[in-house]
């Protein structure tokens, strides 16, 4: 397979996996949690809050670790540019929920978007046979 086209699968692979887990969960969430987690209402529960950035931090270790593993030999290139595009739609996806949860949230989940990403690309790297 064509170097670039491994990195392209990569990232789809990466950038899907994300979507569809954190969809999942957020779904799941709202169904557990009704009374707290309307789609398109703030969320002000502390707690949530934070275990939506917790749970953030995580799919984005298994999105890097995922791409690592689709890349290959280009696992560091797939990794970054993952990292990379990650970023740039969670700043799209966190400047237009801005109004539904506090400044400290979307702060901070965007600062864990590209370490996070990076660090599972180096599990799925280390782990790659």
């Amino acid at each position: 397979m064509k170097p670039a086209l491994r990195i392209v699968l990569a990232v789809l692979a990466g950038f899907g996996l994300w979507g569809i887990v954190w969809n999942a969960f957020t779904s799941a969430m709202m169904a557990l949690f009704p009374d707290d987690l309307v789609a398109n209402e703030p969320i002000t529960g502390t707690g949530f809050l934070v275990m939506f950035i917790l749970v953030s931090a995580a799919v984005s270790v298994l999105a890097g670790w995922a791409a690592a593993r689709v890349g290959q030999d280009r696992a560091a290139t797939a990794v970054r540019a993952l990292a990379i595009v990650n970023l740039v739609f969670g700043i799209a996806v966190e400047v237009s929920y801005w109004d539904l949860m506090p400044a400290w949230y979307h702060i901070i989940f965007l600062i864990l978007v590209v370490p996070a990403t990076l660090y599972g690309g180096r599990l799925g790297s280390s782990h790659a046979g």
